[in-house]
């Protein structure tokens, strides 16, 4: 195995592990996105001065929601009634599928090198589907796909976190700090009134680590990996020039009276210490004892 080869093997895994460590991490790690709200009221004969009366905190999970407000800490899975989470449970499920796409494509990818060097799959025929699946042109495509598969799940955060919370948020209280016009980053205040005074809202959010270690932890190993499958359907990559076999080029030394292989080093034939009359045709590549016409030493036949 060489160095080129196995290197390919590590660079390729690299995205699946990834994967699977934002899919089933906790912890930060498993953040997707944060938001920060404060709320401030004001009285109305004294509305130069207010007073907070809560800040809460909701960190986005896969499947669910934690957050800490004035009740206390606690998770709310998107899918619960009290939770009116509707738009969130979906695109939080659309990026649970992206993850499993992305970390399939990934699979096969670093499937296809490993089965190269499986013996059954050697001895296949060149036209089997198997041989052609573990191609140059069938590894590039796993590890092209891939870096598709994770520029549109790029894209997707970017539109439908925000949009998913603008969404859910519509016709309530909050609807004032989560308008249409919400980013992936971004803060946003505004005043409500309530039954006796008045409450001036802030939030701000961002998003959380899991979109950075999943994004920069598959693009650049992607983008690598199909760089070396591209290299290697031009032929110009260092594997594919270990693979080709070099042709034997056979010397006799009539002295020592050993025939060898210049390109590998490799003894074929020795005859020293014998008392023959050998003879060695370069053309033919074939030794023979000119007593008594025995062939010695000719080339395998492919």
């Amino acid at each position: 195995m060489s160095a080129q080869n196995t290197i390919d093997k590590v660079v390729s895994g690299i995205p699946l592990v990834v994967s699977i460590l934002v899919l089933f991490g906790g912890g930060f790690l498993g953040t997707w996105f944060l938001v920060e709200e404060n709320v401030y009221y004001f009285a109305y004969e004294s509305s130069e001065s207010g007073f907070l009366d809560g800040r809460s905190t909701y960190d986005y999970y896969l499947s669910e929601m934690a957050v800490s407000d004035t009740n206390g800490e606690y998770n709310i899975a998107y899918d619960e009634l009290n939770c009116n989470c509707e738009n969130r449970d979906g695109v939080f499920f659309n990026i649970k599928l992206l993850i499993y796409l992305i970390s399939l494509s990934s699979l096969v990818g670093m499937g296809i090198l490993f089965a190269r060097s499986a013996n059954s799959i050697k001895n296949l025929d060149v036209d089997h589907p198997v041989q052609k699946l573990i191609s140059p042109i069938g590894r590039f495509s796993a590890h092209i796909s891939t870096v598709a598969l994770i520029l549109f799940l790029a894209g997707y955060i970017v539109i439908g976190i925000p949009g998913a919370i603008e969404a859910d948020y519509d016709g309530t209280l909050k609807e004032c700090l989560y308008d249409s016009s919400m980013s992936i980053f971004g803060s946003e205040d505004c005043f409500v009134d309530t039954v006796n005074d008045q409450a001036e809202l802030h939030s701000n959010w961002y998003p959380g680590l899991a979109p950075f270690i999943l994004i920069m932890g598959v693009l650049i190993p992607g983008i690598l990996s199909a760089s070396s499958a591209f290299d290697e359907i031009n032929g110009t990559s260092t594997e594919s020039h270990e693979l080709i076999p070099l042709s034997p080029q056979y010397f006799f030394d009539p002295e020592g009276q050993i025939l060898f292989d210049i390109n590998t080093g490799e003894v074929v034939a020795s005859f020293t210490g014998e008392d023959r009359e050998l003879f060695y045709d370069e053309d033919a590549m074939i030794l023979f004892d000119e007593a008594s016409g025995e062939i010695l030493f000719s080339p395998p036949i492919d």
